[in-house]
């Protein structure tokens, strides 16, 4: 069969399939891979299991506030790596979890404390290379952790002092250019790379000019007869 002909007869095939049909099936579908929209990594999860990773990972991308493609890959890999970490203290509760239910009919404690006690004992003693195993899992997954999150916070660090190096130039361009009765008609304004709101610089700038006044004012008991060390600029009015 010639590869156009095979190409027909697959999407004919296609579009007789309509899923899983029996409940066996449909379970079984419930834990397809999806895509993660950012890494383009397949994750095995059922839908609650799905629902409460992309809440947890939005979680933390608020915290570390990425910005940019690799400081998101960063915060991704946290996200998955925390995730991990839980994953192994719930497993170690199921596995504490299971030996109770395998081991505890055959205790005979004198108490239901005592009891509980011993099987723990007796789930760790069968398999502590397990729990080892585990120990060192999250061990290495703190390591990683804490070196992917020193690198995000230098990047951070770098991005932010970069940024604010900017936003002074941006101000004090604006600030001469008010000096001079000549306020730009730009919206924004582009420095470094980095695009400032010239509305909300306005609004800065008016701030931290009315602080100056003030601070000039409380210095002299608040006489106001007195004339100011510098020469107050008007800002235009908001839109």
């Amino acid at each position: 069969m010639s590869s156009q002909e095979q190409l027909r007869a697959n999407q004919q095939n296609a579009q007789k399939s309509t899923g899983p049909r029996t409940e066996e099936g449909k379970a079984r579908a419930r834990y397809n891979a999806r895509r993660h929209g950012l890494t383009g990594q397949f994750y095995v999860m059922d839908d609650n299991d799905r629902q409460a990773y992309f809440a947890f990972e939005k979680g933390l991308f608020n915290a570390l506030a990425p910005v940019g493609e690799y400081e998101h890959q960063l915060a991704i890999s946290i996200a998955q790596d925390h995730w991990r970490m839980n994953r192994v203290k719930g497993i170690e509760f199921n596995t504490m979890g299971l030996g109770h239910h395998e081991l505890a009919p055959e205790m005979n404690a004198d108490s239901p404390e005592t009891e509980t006690a011993i099987t723990q004992a007796q789930t760790w003693r069968s398999d502590n290379k397990a729990f080892a195993n585990m120990a060192l899992y999250e061990t290495r997954l703190h390591r990683i952790i804490n070196r992917n999150k020193r690198e995000l916070n230098e990047l951070q660090t770098k991005r932010l002092a970069a940024e604010a190096k900017a936003r002074e130039e941006a101000e004090l361009f604006l600030a001469y250019e008010l000096s001079k009765s000549v306020p730009p008609n730009e919206e924004n304004i582009q420095v470094n790379g980095f695009v400032f709101s010239v509305a909300t610089i306005y609004e800065d700038l008016a701030w931290q000019q009315t602080l100056a006044e003030a601070r000039f004012y409380k210095a002299n008991n608040w006489d106001r007869s007195k004339p100011l060390p510098f020469k107050p600029l008007s800002f235009p009015k908001a839109a």
